[in-house]
Parts: structure tokens; C-alpha cells; sequence
């Protein structure tokens, strides 16, 4: 015998689409609701009702143990979607009439109402039970729906048990709850290993700190390409658990398939293979509850004094650190902006290193001065003054960097009087004519050194920061010009380091300020003085990079030329008054003195310009 439940006012529906589907099939009608209802053994209960009904009579039916089969209704939004039954009503009639056996389901209860698709608790807002399958643009609505209401959320404080035991007091946007991966549409590509009779629920916190990382996250759940995330992102919490607990110090606003409710707290609790489904479910599998185990993923979920700041205001735009994070990353940069012994020490030892380096034209060891320069700790120190203004630690940092500049320039100089030499080096020369590409180093350098200070799990990367940005070869150049008293020299590689030092400091406090140590307010007057700064270095450095774009324009020019039968190799140029044109002649028969002076014109005349030639050597083939 096959029971229809229905509600009287789908008598007509039943009678007209419902009947004919059964194929003659001994059946009863029956009202609903009807508490005196009880079918005899091995019937199926055939349901065509509402959600709201289904509410009410599922729990009842599991309790009996009655075989269940479920219609798709009008006013079914949640139930048919959250136990993975079909939406079309021929097809989920034959699924009922063809099953041969029972499939026994979980039941979620939150508050002891049944929970057939998700609940939703606090600003959960980018979980929707309107999900629609494969449809893209309805995404595209939900997240423009949401990034209105951006600008308005905040963290709610919570506390997570389970058993009594307390798991987490955290906080968060919102939690959301589902039984199986499907029930929503982020949680379709979160969760994964969930089935409806595992004896499990999951759990999703949403505890994102800016709202930078949540517009990403937002953009990311778009891609219709994938459907799984993969690796969960840092700012959700998951939890796979068979009963839990959450409290508030008030009322908790949640929504259980679409409706609202408030409560003190939300108990949850999953009754494992309490269900009799006759008929096909997408979720149904033949995992245990036994077999799976409890899951907590809740490492990097805000606690402490971050779970306190987060819950005071609305949430920022850009990451904010907590007051720990910055006391503690404050006491190092105090630190590192005092002059002490072994940053002198170190800065005459790295300087020394540089100078020998660049003398023998040996990049190796350049590169070995670089790592042991102190030199960017204080400026890192002076960037955070700056944002901060903080005028004690801008007095100690800018101290510390004059004296380290003064070491280095004189020990450089020393050393260059010493050396009997006056070569102009390939390592010395690369560092005269800075332009917009080393400041571009610079920049790309601030950054990495205010985030390698910020977050201490890669502090290690400052020695690359070090080598990236070279703060003692020009300086060593810069004494060497010095004790040569060339100008030139001096005050070409002068100019590279204040190049990458403005560079540093301006962009290395812009990171600070972006990773929420310091207000702008504040930092507007520091960020205005170093941008002056910085635009007024730019002046000679927009110049220096036209005339190497130049330098290298006549030298694509003459690369291979061909002047009285002798082909001009290696060519390099060099902008001084004159020009400067180094090369090698290529011919077929040794030259002449004349053959030099000629091709010295033919070379004025094409370039329209007067040189200084200098043949490096003169070849033959």
C-alpha cells in the first residue's frame, strides 16, 4: 500500500498529476496534518507537502521508522535540494517506485528543529539557499548583492563546545552549517569527504580581518571553471564534529533554511541513520559514522587580543595589526635603530669587503658585503618612525644611518688611497649612472623588507632583501670617488644610494601602513616629506635613464657596422664630453694610424656627434 500525505488545499494537484504517475498502484490519500495517522508496517509514505510541513512530520517519521518518499512541492525550497533529491516530479516518483530498499539518513537538528539545508549564523551573508546548479550568473547577482553590504560588517564574539568541552572562543562574520557539501554554494567547494549518514556535520567560520581578503575570496568563488577551492582559505575555520555548542554573551541572530530565529545559544547535534528514505539520495553513501572521525582546522582563526580589536569595529579595509604585533615588532625596530659596536664594526668589515671587491672586479665577493651589511635595519627603523612620527626613533634611525654612511664613505676612501690604482673597473662603473630601474629596485626592496620585518616566519628572507637592493658598493664607490676626488665617480654612486635608501624608506613605511601598523593620519606628513625627497631624486635619475637609453641606441647603431672594409665589435658607449666609444676593429689587413683617425670620422658623421675612440683591440680574419 502507498500512502500520498497532502495537504487539503493540494487536493486538485494530487488528484490531476500525482495519480496517474502511480500507474495504478494501490494507494490511500491522507490529509496532513493528521497526528492519528499511523500507516501499517512495510508501507511507503509518499509526502507532497510543504517545508514547513516536512518540519514537523520527517522527525516523527524517523522516530517510527516509517519509509519516506519525498515530492517535489510549490513550497519545498529547502528539504527536496538538502537531502539530494530530484526537483522534477516524474522523476522523483519513479525513483520512489523503482527503490528497492531504504536508504537510512542523518538528521541535523539545531535547536531541535530539523535542518535540511544549511544554518547560517550572524553576517554569513556569501552562503545562499537560492543556489541554483550551474548558474553562473546567478552568482555574479549574489556577489554584487554582497559587496553592498561590504562596508557594513563586523566580527561577532563566539563561543565553540562541544561535549562541555570548550573548542574555541573565537571571532567571526558569521558561521554557517551544513550537513554535506552541496547544501550552499561556497560550501560545495570547501567541504569535501561529507555524505549524509556519516554521523557528521560541518562547520564553516568565517573570520576574515580585512575586507580586502574577503573581496578576493568573493572573486575566487566565482571562477566557474573549478568547483572545488582546494586548500582552505586562511580566514575560514572548519570543523567536522558530531554535536557543538555556540554561545554569545547575547543573542544570537541565525537562520535555519530560510527562517530567523534568535536565541543565548545554538546547540547542534546530529542523530546518525535516523531517516528511512525509500528512493534515491545524490548524498547517500555507505561510509559509517564509525569510520569518521572528528576534524578541527581552527589554528588560524583569530583569538586573544585580535578576537577583541576585530570585535570593536566595522571591518577594515587593509589588515590591521593588534597591539601585540606591533609591541612586539616596535621593540625590535627600537632596537635595531640604536648605533652600537657591532653595527660599526659590521658596516667597516662589509665596507672594507665591497671596496676590495669592486677593486678586483670580483661580483662574488660585492655580493658577500652585501649580506653583511647592517645598514637596512636602521632604515627600516627610520621608515616606521616616519609612518608613525615618531620623533625619537626618526632622531636614533637617522643617527645611525649618518654614521654608518660616514664609516663607510671613509674607510672606502682610506682604502682607495692606499691601492696604488686608478682603474675604472666594470664593478665600479656599473654603479655611476643610476636611473628609474634601480629605483624600481628600490621600491620592489622597501617592500620586501617592512614585510620580512612584519611577519616573522620569513625574517630569513633579509638577506636577499640585502643583496636586492645594495645599499654598501655604492657607498663604497661613492668613498672611492672620494679618495680619487673624482666628483664624477662620487657623485654618480652617491646618488644610487640615496636612490635606493629613499626607496626604501618611503615604500618600506607604505607596507607598515598597509599591514595596519600605523594610522595615515599620522603618517601623512612623514609620506609628504620623503615623497619630496623621492621626486627630487627622480630628476637626475629621469635623466641618466634618457641618456642610457641613448647609449644604447648608438650603440645598436654602430654594432656591426662597417666602415673601409673593417667591422666594429663589442661596442660600448659612454656619455661624457665627448662621447666616449670603445670597440673592437675587425678587418681583413693590419691598420694604420690614418685608418683610425678615418674611421673616427666616418663614426663622427653617422652618430652627428664628436667621440673620443678608444679601439680595445684590432683583429684580423
Amino acid at each position: 500500500m502507498i500512502y500520498i500525505l497532502y495537504h487539503p488545499d493540494d487536493e486538485s494537484e494530487v488528484k490531476e498529476e500525482l495519480i496517474p504517475l502511480l500507474d495504478g498502484k494501490e494507494h490511500k490519500l491522507v490529509e496532513y496534518p493528521n497526528p492519528e495517522f499511523k500507516p501499517e508496517n512495510e508501507n511507503v509514505l509518499i509526502t507532497y507537502l510543504s517545508d514547513e510541513y516536512l518540519r514537523e512530520f520527517l522527525p516523527r517519521a524517523a522516530n517510527q521508522n516509517w519509509p519516506v518518499g519525498i515530492l517535489p512541492h510549490p513550497e519545498n525550497l529547502y528539504t527536496s535540494k538538502g537531502l539530494g533529491i530530484s526537483l522534477k516530479m516524474g522523476e522523483a516518483m519513479d525513483e520512489i517506485l523503482v527503490a528497492e530498499e531504504s536508504h537510512k539518513l542523518d538528521l541535523l537538528f539545531c535547536n531541535e528543529k530539523p535542518v535540511f539545508q544549511a544554518v547560517n549564523i550572524g553576517n554569513a551573508f556569501i552562503f545562499s539557499e537560492e543556489y541554483k546548479e550551474n548558474s553562473f550568473f546567478f552568482e555574479v547577482k549574489t556577489f554584487l548583492k554582497n559587496i553592498r553590504r561590504l562596508s557594513s560588517l563586523s566580527h561577532h564574539s563566539y563561543l565553540l563546545k562541544s561535549d562541555g568541552e570548550k573548542l574555541i572562543q573565537t571571532s567571526a562574520l558569521g558561521i554557517i552549517v551544513v550537513e554535506h557539501p552541496l547544501s550552499s554554494v561556497v560550501s560545495r567547494r570547501l567541504v569535501t569527504e561529507s555524505a549524509m549518514n556519516d554521523g557528521m556535520f560541518n562547520v564553516l567560520i568565517l573570520a576574515p580581518q580585512n575586507l580586502f581578503e574577503l573581496l578576493l575570496f568573493l572573486l575566487r568563488s566565482l571562477i566557474p571553471i573549478k568547483k572545488k577551492l582546494g586548500k582552505l582559505p586562511s580566514f575560514i575555520g572548519q570543523i567536522k564534529i558530531s554535536n557543538l555548542e555556540i554561545e554569545n554573551s547575547s543573542q544570537i541572530e541565525y537562520t535555519v533554511d530560510g527562517q530567523t530565529d534568535k536565541a543565548e545559544s545554538i546547540k547542534l547535534e546530529v542523530q546518525p541513520e535516523v531517516l528511512c528514505l525509500k528512493q534515491v539520495s545524490t548524498y547517500c553513501t555507505d561510509e559509517k559514522g564509525a569510520d569518521v572521525k572528528k576534524s578541527l582546522k581552527i589554528d588560524k582563526l583569530p583569538t586573544g587580543q585580535k578576537r577583541k580589536e576585530l570585535t570593536k569595529r566595522t571591518l577594515p579595509i587593509l589588515p590591521r595589526a593588534t597591539a601585540e604585533e606591533f609591541e612586539d615588532l616596535f621593540k625590535v625596530l627600537r632596537e635595531n635603530a640604536v648605533t652600537t659596536s657591532p653595527y660599526v664594526i659590521m658596516m667597516i668589515l662589509s665596507t672594507l669587503i665591497a671596496t676590495f671587491g669592486l677593486f678586483g672586479n670580483s661580483s662574488p665577493v660585492i655580493i658577500g658585503a652585501m649580506i653583511l651589511a647592517p645598514i637596512i635595519a636602521p632604515i627600516v627603523s627610520f621608515s616606521m618612525g616616519m609612518v608613525r612620527y615618531d620623533t625619537q626613533m626618526l632622531k636614533t634611525g637617522f643617527i645611525t644611518i649618518l654614521i654608518g654612511t660616514g664609516v663607510s664613505l671613509l674607510f672606502a676612501a682610506a682604502v682607495s688611497l692606499i691601492i696604488p690604482l686608478k682603474v675604472l673597473t666594470s664593478e665600479i662603473d656599473a654603479r655611476l649612472s643610476p636611473t628609474l630601474l634601480d629605483m624600481g629596485i628600490a621600491v620592489a626592496s622597501g617592500v620586501a623588507a617592512a614585510y620580512a620585518h612584519a611577519e616573522e616566519g620569513i625574517a630569513k628572507s633579509l638577506a636577499g632583501v640585502a643583496i636586492a637592493v645594495a645599499l654598501v658598493p655604492p657607498l663604497a664607490v661613492a668613498g672611492i670617488g672620494i679618495g680619487w676626488w673624482d666628483w664624477d665617480v662620487f657623485s654618480g654612486a652617491f646618488l644610487l644610494y640615496l636612490t635606493n635608501m629613499a626607496g626604501i624608506i618611503m615604500f618600506a613605511g607604505l607596507t607598515f601602513l598597509v599591514l595596519g601598523f600605523a594610522p595615515f593620519k599620522r603618517a601623512r606628513m612623514g609620506l609628504v616629506y620623503t615623497l619630496i625627497i623621492i621626486a627630487l631624486i627622480l630628476v637626475p635619475l629621469s635623466l641618466s635613464f634618457n641618456r642610457i637609453q641613448q647609449e644604447a641606441s648608438i650603440t645598436k647603431q654602430l654594432e656591426g657596422s662597417t666602415f673601409n672594409e673593417v667591422i666594429l665589435r663589442d661596442v660600448k658607449v659612454r656619455f661624457g664630453t665627448p662621447l666616449k666609444v670603445s670597440l673592437t676593429l675587425v678587418g681583413t689587413e693590419s691598420l694604420e694610424k690614418e685608418d683610425m683617425v678615418d674611421i673616427k670620422r666616418q663614426i663622427e658623421e653617422n652618430i652627428e656627434q664628436p667621440i673620443q675612440l678608444e679601439v680595445i683591440s684590432a683583429r684580423q680574419f
